[in-house]
């Protein structure tokens, strides 16, 4: 997800000449040879590639490209053949990159895209951005239908090519990439669209609008922006209660896996300085906010938990991995000097033992409460919603399940209890990277349904407004228990 986000924001930013007129087109045998490599590898590295789906629904679908393949594609062409296939898995760990160079060379080239931003609230989809010249559809407006396939049938369709535990987890995946760019990956090219629209008032109405120019799009949605939200690392005070948005854990980098990806060494000192200005204040209550959150690695998660935990606890209650050659040939590129003697242990495993193999990790996975004056003793408010991902997912969790703090906001996209440990490799001849998962991380509340961490106190943002809905009920919330 994370690797993801960077790569739009940045395309949102850029103009790109280099791509060549006519793409390659790969041969009908190089196509083959990579739906064979891909089938043979994600069946190999994957922790549990059937866990969700049946080995017999994986070959059927497989069968089914492999006949459909008798000509030379772009590799365009092949991603959107390859990505239901990864999407079977029902896991979101488990996906094709999406395809972001042929995106661009897209928008270089004049394409255009669907005109509307939208949001989702429960299985409606609505208007969230008209960039179209129809100034009579608003924000708010629902949208019954596109080209004459109602919104179930365009979705269903869309669902098809995503990666995730349930639809919720797609939404949410929409909403961070954008609907109009979805679209597009999944649909190519239409310049004109005939919708059916559900006013406010409950009519129906039918509007034809143009497609907008991809590039126009890019840039008015740019506008329309403030700083990712899962880049800032922010601490205040808001109505004396101290307001902690932690950041991702990682360090932001548009080098995905880098060796400084994970050096902790200045976000943990800005940990110590802001539960330094906490201790001082004398607080009695703290709101952490993990919402938008892509997550991250548990080296820069726990020890935000240890300055407020009660006793001493552990990320999961269990954690099993399995390895492989593809696991193997990927931890080749990683150096030990940037792995905690946990992580260095964890590689020397994964390298020893058999391909094929599991084992369960037997690192020290205890954490223990910080032992000095900036241990905060007080409540603790975590912010989540649909936008939370994987390691904030597990620390919210672990909270949860330790009753270290109260969770507020939105049901997060995927659970607790997940395929993670995220590793990748390419396909031999189009290159397209592939995430997989090699671990089963199971919650401490041994949660195994395909549900997200349920807030205590569930509030949904409504993006109608300019309100923070989740953050002021917290803030209304406190004042009342003072």
């Amino acid at each position: 997800m994370k690797k993801v986000l960077i790569l739009f924001v940045f395309i949102c930013s850029i103009s790109v000449t280099i791509y060549p007129q006519s793409p390659r087109r790969f041969s009908v045998k190089e196509i083959k040879g990579d739906l064979e490599y891909l089938r043979n590898t994600l069946e190999s590295a994957h922790y549990n590639l059937y866990a969700y789906t049946k080995k017999e629904v994986f070959d059927s679908v497989y069968r089914e490209i492999d006949s459909s393949i008798k000509d030379s594609l772009t590799s365009l062409q092949i991603n959107r053949l390859f990505q239901p296939y990864t999407a079977l898995s029902k896991i979101g760990h488990c996906s094709a990159d999406l395809p972001i160079n042929d995106y661009v060379a897209y928008l270089e080239k004049g394409g255009n895209l669907f005109p509307f931003n939208v949001y989702f609230s429960n299985s409606q989809v609505y208007i969230q951005n008209n960039f179209s010249a129809d100034s009579s559809i608003v924000k708010g407006d629902e949208i019954a239908s596109i080209n004459g396939k109602s919104m179930e049938e365009v979705m269903n369709g869309i669902y098809r090519y995503l990666s995730g535990e349930s639809n919720y987890f797609k939404n949410a995946f929409i909403d961070q990439i954008l609907f109009p760019r979805i679209y597009w990956i999944v649909h190519d090219r239409c310049d004109t669209f005939s919708l059916e629209i559900k006013e406010e008032k409950g009519t129906i109405v039918t509007k034809k609008v143009n497609a907008i120019l991809g590039g126009e799009f890019e840039r008015k949605w740019r506008t329309q922006q403030k700083t990712a939200q899962n880049e800032i690392r922010e601490f205040r005070f808001v109505n004396d209660i101290p307001y902690l948005q932690p950041g991702p854990f990682m360090n932001p980098s548009n080098q995905f896996f880098s060796n400084k990806t994970f050096d902790t060494q200045m976000y943990l000192h800005f940990m110590d300085s802001c539960f330094t200005e906490i201790h001082k204040k004398g607080s009695e209550c703290l709101i952490v906010d993990l919402r938008n959150n892509p997550g991250g690695m548990s080296i820069f998660s726990m020890p935000l938990v240890s300055y407020f935990a009660k006793e001493p606890f552990s990320s999961v209650i269990k954690v099993t991995y399995k390895t492989s050659q593809a696991t193997k040939d990927g931890l080749k590129n990683i150096t030990d000097s940037v792995l905690t003697p946990d992580d260095l242990k964890l590689k020397n495993d994964l390298l020893s033992h058999k391909n094929g193999s599991f084992f369960e990790s037997i690192s020290n996975d205890k954490y223990f409460p910080q032992n000095d004056s900036l241990r905060f003793k007080g409540k603790v408010y975590i912010l989540v919603n649909r936008h939370t991902y994987s390691e904030a997912i597990e620390a919210s969790a672990l909270i949860q399940d330790y009753k270290f703090g109260i969770i507020v906001g939105e049901m997060t996209p995927n659970t607790a209890t997940m395929y993670a440990s995220i590793q990748q490799f390419k396909l031999p001849n189009t290159q397209l990277n592939i995430q997989y998962p090699r671990a089963f991380l199971e919650r401490k509340n041994k949660q195994a349904s395909l549900i997200g961490v349920i807030p205590d106190y569930q509030i949904e943002d409504n993006p109608l407004t300019d309100k923070d809905e989740i953050l002021d009920y917290t803030i209304e919330l406190l004042c009342k228990k003072k």
